[in-house]
């Protein structure tokens, strides 16, 4: 038998053997087999642990799965990855401070599962969340004013909106999340109507799912909030903030 079609064979198996074992393998992993290539099959078996553009299968459903329920991917589930479930993967990657690339690998499976842990882990006790003084929250926030913003910024050097509501009750004594998308789905009580002290909720203020801003109620319809100019007081009759208005909770 000549050399060339011994590597078909060999080639041809490889692949049987990939889909015999390995149902939820992508299409981008079998399009790895060649004639050229079967000698690099820890290429082939490493392609189940990343999903990426183009992906179908139940690994991408369960992906899909996950991410709905953090509130990152707002389609349907169809076991297909694409352009929405690119930009589901990179709005999470970004959130977690991983890589921005789109591609779901060990990195972004094994955040996800200790999202998923974090989200659905009980309390350690039945106390309800600490209570937090309004006029404590409300002198700090007052106390920042004029702090520029700085995307990312979580210190009084520089705040971006989650970053400075998360400081002013980390300030407090209570503990809350880094951004206003977990924010709004873990932390708090909604409330139907703000009081002094309590946060209110945001969405569409940039191209983001679900919650993108926030700020502090001081009364008189009036937030503290770091904008793009800073630390700053504004009216909440703007119809900037009606037209983006998601909700209201209170973290006491």
């Amino acid at each position: 038998m000549n050399k060339s079609r011994l590597t078909a064979r060999i080639a041809s198996s490889t692949l049987v053997a990939a889909m015999v074992f390995s149902p939820v393998l992508s299409e981008g992993a079998f399009a790895k087999v060649d004639s050229n290539d079967v000698k690099q099959s820890d290429t082939v078996s490493s392609s189940i642990n990343v999903l990426g553009s183009g992906d179908r299968g139940e690994a991408v459903t369960a992906l899909q799965s996950e991410l709905e329920s953090l509130g990152y991917y707002t389609y349907h589930v169809d076991g297909i990855f694409g352009q929405i479930t690119e930009d589901a993967v990179e709005d999470f990657q970004e959130d977690k401070g991983l890589t921005v690339d789109g591609i779901a690998g060990p990195e972004v499976m094994g955040a996800l599962s200790a999202t998923d842990s974090r989200a659905t882990e009980p309390n350690s006790d039945d106390t309800p969340t600490e209570s937090v003084s309004q006029s404590e929250v409300v002198s700090t926030a007052k106390s920042l004013i004029g702090t520029p913003y700085v995307w990312g910024g979580t210190t009084p050097d520089g705040f971006d909106s989650s970053g400075f509501i998360q400081y002013v009750f980390n300030e407090a004594g209570v503990d809350i999340s880094r951004t206003e998308r977990d924010m709004w789905k873990y932390d708090g009580t909604e409330v139907e109507s703000p009081a002094i002290g309590d946060v209110v909720f945001f969405e569409g203020t940039y191209d983001v799912e679900g919650a993108s801003h926030s700020g502090i109620y001081i009364g008189d319809n009036k937030i503290i909030h770091a904008g793009s100019g800073g630390v700053e007081v504004t009216d909440l009759s703007y119809d900037f903030w009606k037209d983006h208005y998601l909700g209201v909770k209170s973290f006491k």
